[in-house]
């Protein structure tokens, strides 16, 4: 006991690490924003307004109900309660909301669709996406172009 009055006390136990940021979306697009153009995002989307390009989450990507993207999609993830036009493709899973629309040319490896969904396209659930999918998709999206816009992929 006598011997313990000359020590210092030890170094305090280092603390465990931060658990990282629970996954979530990290950018919000609010209910009455618009956004013409093209967007590459490394987390994830919460989108209630509107977006008229392409879209690429690396995480997941919830579009509320009034939320509408016109464009090629891409995420992880899509969770689906507005509208989707377009070249549609989830990594991951895609989940579709009573009231949530979807139409052009879809791929998900995994999908829910509640009662009262709308899924109007080429639709593709499988493990991995096939180049006939890939090949169907490039001609929806030219057949779909607004009057006036220069086809993708297309020279002008």
């Amino acid at each position: 006991m006598a011997a313990d009055k000359g020590r210092a006390a030890p170094p305090p136990a280092p603390s465990p690490a931060k658990p990282a940021a629970p996954a979530g979306p990290n950018n919000v697009i609010a209910a009455g924003c618009r956004v013409i153009g093209n967007m590459t995002l490394a987390g994830s989307l919460r989108l209630g307004g509107e977006i008229l390009g392409d879209v690429h989450c690396q995480g997941a990507l919830v579009v509320e109900a009034t939320g509408k993207i016109k464009g090629r999609i891409s995420a992880a993830e899509i969770v689906l309660a507005g509208s989707l036009i377009g070249e549609i493709a989830a990594t991951r899973r895609m989940e579709v909301s009573a009231g949530g629309r979807a139409e052009g040319s879809i791929f998900a490896p995994s999908m829910r669709v509640e009662g009262n969904a709308v899924i109007d396209g080429d639709l593709l659930i499988a493990p991995e996406r096939s180049p006939a999918h890939i090949e169907r998709a490039k001609v929806l999206s030219v057949l779909t172009e607004a009057p006036g816009t220069t086809p993708t992929g297309a020279a002008g």
